[in-house]
């Protein structure tokens, strides 16, 4: 199959498509709303890291083990869950990926041992895996193709939102209420959210034609996944996720509250506001390529290289500089490494319009495992690093930890700029 970059979905998918309506965006706002939930849990740990250093009783090594653990579940079960929105609709899949968000969440709160602390960031992995690639399959059965890209964006707003409260608001809820009832407060509504979604939630529009959309029999799983895979757009849209979303989740998933708070000097108090900055440059970041990138491949392109430079010489400085950084220096970093993050959901434009609808879910399986393959080893690596170098002072050593993820900046945006798709002729 040619690797050749459909610029447009193909013109049999156009046609009889159902169109945005009010039931349309109550079925993708229960799902988008879901997987708000799922990006608080992935990443509440990344702020409530200092407390679970002493809750576990534990290193910074073994702290990475929590986050790399959760998310390398979620890494390996991205074609599967690509795979189940194809054929077992998302209605289903969403529904009991919260429910074991809930469990982890219980089982987080309640355990004080490493062990269990392990289970439930597993859980919670498992979970969230199912979350974003069948909210984009509602997006793809309930929006026409052209409308895709935007709809794809918003959810990434809506993502953005979930890690919102996952900053300022969840570490002073820690402070006033204690580990436990913020944990358990939090599976409780999760419970709630997943009744919704089973209630709430319809796969695809009662009018749908879906010969309009798959063959006739279901494709076997290999057969699906070799024609994905052979799509150029499919191989750069890896790479545009691998380098964009994974330094995101290096900050404010894990490393960025410990970073701040001692190697840059903040205290307690401002690293929640101080991640907040990348989490709002990430929302801007999804606004505005919902709003003026997606849709228009060669800007896309264009854009997604730029940006994926940026966040190099980000990293670079942040490796580089000698010492704290500036506030100003810090706000900036911060703010573009959110933003970065935001212009990942472009992945998922490119490779929608590489691959056919019925190949969507997993196709953004596909384009999932980049950033997250990435983030795990780069939660690894750090934390390996750090334990390697504990003698050094701080700063010191938070500037060697950081040095892999800058040389797998660098080595994504490379591979990016090679795969970049190349013009219909």
């Amino acid at each position: 199959m040619s690797e050749t970059v459909m610029t447009a979905p193909p013109a049999r998918e156009q046609g009889d498509r159902p169109s945005s309506s009010r039931v349309a965006w109550l079925v993708w706002g229960v799902g988008a709303l879901c997987y708000c939930a799922a990006l608080f849990h992935r990443a509440s740990l990344g702020v409530a890291a200092p407390e679970a250093l002493q809750r576990f009783e534990t290193g910074p090594a073994v702290l990475a083990l929590f986050s790399a653990l959760q998310l390398g579940v979620y890494l390996v079960l991205q074609v599967p869950s690509g795979l189940l929105a194809d054929r077992l609709g998302p209605r289903k899949v969403i529904t009991g990926g919260m429910v074991a968000m809930a469990v982890g969440s219980a089982v987080f709160a309640l355990t004080g041992s490493i062990i269990g602390g392990i289970a439930g960031r597993m859980l919670i992995g498992f979970g969230d895996a199912f979350m974003f690639t069948n909210v984009l399959r509602l997006a793809a059965h309930w929006f026409p193709p052209h409308r895709f890209g935007k709809v794809a964006a918003l959810t990434g707003l809506a993502g953005g939102l979930g890690q919102v409260v996952s900053t300022l608001p969840l570490g002073l809820t820690l402070h006033s209420l204690g580990w436990v009832p913020t944990f358990l407060g939090a599976a409780g509504l999760t419970v709630v959210l997943a009744v919704v979604a089973g209630l709430a939630i319809r796969d695809q529009p009662a009018n749908a034609r879906p010969e309009h959309e798959a063959p006739a029999s279901p494709e076997r799983v290999w057969h699906t996944l070799r024609h994905v895979v052979a799509q150029r757009g499919t191989k750069h849209s890896f790479w545009v996720h691998f380098v964009l979303m994974s330094q995101f989740l290096a900050v404010t998933t894990l490393w960025g509250g410990p970073w701040l708070t001692k190697s840059q000097g903040h205290g307690q108090a401002e690293v929640g506001s101080l991640l907040m900055l990348s989490v709002f440059g990430f929302i801007a970041g999804s606004w505005f390529a919902g709003q003026y990138i997606s849709g228009r491949p060669q800007r896309r392109d264009r854009f997604t290289l730029g940006l994926s430079s940026v966040v190099v010489l980000v990293w670079a400085v942040l490796v580089g500089w000698p010492g704290t950084l500036p506030m100003p220096v810090l706000v900036v970093a911060l703010v573009l490494v959110g933003v970065g993050g935001g212009g990942a959901m472009l992945a998922f434009d490119g490779a929608r319009m590489a691959n056919a609808a019925h190949r969507s879910g997993t196709a953004s399986g596909v384009v999932n495992m980049g950033g997250f393959s990435a983030a795990v080893l780069v939660q690894l690596l750090v934390g390996a690093v750090l334990q390697a170098v504990s003698q050094l002072p701080a700063a010191q050593a938070y500037r060697w930890a950081f040095a892999p993820v800058l040389m797998l900046m660098a080595v994504g945006t490379l591979a990016q700029w090679l795969r970049r798709p190349v013009k219909a002729g």
